[in-house]
């Protein structure tokens, strides 16, 4: 029974003696501000298709065209650079241009503007040529090449195509948005 009170009573004083910096800790209040922050849009990428996206060796007669000091190798309306022995793929970038398309272009009017839609590239007529410019939201064109990737955005059914978002429509495929670099 003495055992029992003297715990009791070791209880009591433990409880009852708080060092100052417990009591300190326990007195302090956080407050929780919530921040308004527009959402992220999650994309999730379905089963990719396999794509030929690289070439072991050129088509004969491909003839280099230098930009900016980069070499692109145009094959059948589509670019490539040379990366480690093999050819890649790759969009030609804004201000990019050309005499002629290899393929025949898509003529789009996107709030009363003129475009030419080929391969994934949008570009507009020049004095010389052809000249990429930047894809324009809102622009639906009747189909996409065979690189586009399919992904689920926020449960939206969608394509990703040169770092754009296309989505199905009654028509084509429409651009919703523009994925940043």
């Amino acid at each position: 029974m003495k055992t029992f009170h003297v715990s009791v009573a070791m209880i009591l004083a433990l409880l009852l003696w708080t060092p100052a910096e417990t009591a300190a800790q326990s007195s302090r209040t956080v407050a929780v501000v919530e921040v308004d922050r527009p959402a992220k849009r999650k994309i999730r990428r379905k089963k990719r298709r396999a794509v030929r996206r690289t070439l072991r060796k050129l088509p004969r007669g491909t003839r280099t065209i230098v930009w900016r000091n980069v070499n692109y190798y145009p094959v059948r309306g589509r670019y490539y650079l040379a990366r480690r022995g093999v050819y890649v793929r790759a969009f030609p970038p804004v201000g990019f241009r050309i005499r002629r398309l290899a393929v025949k272009p898509i003529r789009l009017v996107v709030r009363s503007r003129t475009f030419w839609f080929a391969e994934g590239v949008f570009y507009k007529k020049a004095d010389d040529g052809f000249e990429v410019v930047p894809t324009p939201v809102g622009a639906v064109v009747p189909e996409l090449p065979e690189e586009a990737e399919a992904i689920d955005m926020n449960g939206l059914a969608s394509y990703e195509l040169n770092d754009a978002i296309y989505r199905e429509v009654a028509d084509g495929y429409e651009i919703i948005e523009l994925l940043d670099e």
